[in-house]
């Protein structure tokens, strides 16, 4: 199934001050994130952020791109606090398309959850990083194989846009060669 704009909403977890040094590429995830949420902000998606308790605030890069207060959680899966699944219910969408920090756990372990919970996941891995490679890439098959779909932020801007001859064309062109 193909990424939509009127069944997709977008989750951001945990892209914070404390973490994103210790990154492997970390420039280049927060780079696709910020080219994927800027995207889903012209599509009009939902987009729900959540931080994780004890580990400073989301980076300036991403906090200016949001534009308002993450959901705060103590829990590694996000589905395990209620504040988020009443905001992603609240949506009334079924297509979960995820990025964040840390890909092995907290993106792993929401993505998993989602998943047994109903919900299409798509996680944009280029958007995801851990401190260990080894790790995320693990991390990544794992999620395949139980069912999440792996993409990137380039494939899922192209889903929601299914046309260059539609309006917001040339803007997002304009994103993906920043």
């Amino acid at each position: 199934m193909m990424l939509d704009r009127e069944s997709t909403v977008l989750i951001v977890i945990d892209f914070q001050e404390r973490m994103m040094p210790h990154i492997e590429g970390g420039k280049e995830v927060i780079k696709n994130a910020i080219k994927l949420i800027k995207s889903a902000k012209i599509f009009e998606l939902p987009i729900i952020v959540t931080k994780q308790k004890k580990l400073g605030e989301i980076i300036s890069e991403i906090k200016k791109e949001i534009g308002y207060e993450a959901i705060e959680k103590i829990t590694f899966s996000c589905w395990r606090n209620e504040e988020f699944i009443q905001k992603l219910e609240e949506t009334e969408r079924k297509k979960c398309l995820v990025i964040g920090i840390e890909t092995h756990i907290c993106v792993l372990q929401t993505s998993l959850d989602l998943f047994a919970n109903g919900y299409e996941v798509h996680v944009a891995f280029d958007c995801t990083g851990s401190r260990k490679m080894e790790d995320k890439r693990i991390a990544e098959q794992r999620m395949t194989a139980e069912g999440v779909k792996p993409t990137s932020a380039e494939i899922a801007i192209y889903e929601l846009l299914k046309s260059a001859d539609v309006q917001e064309f040339k803007e997002i062109l304009n994103i993906i060669k920043e």
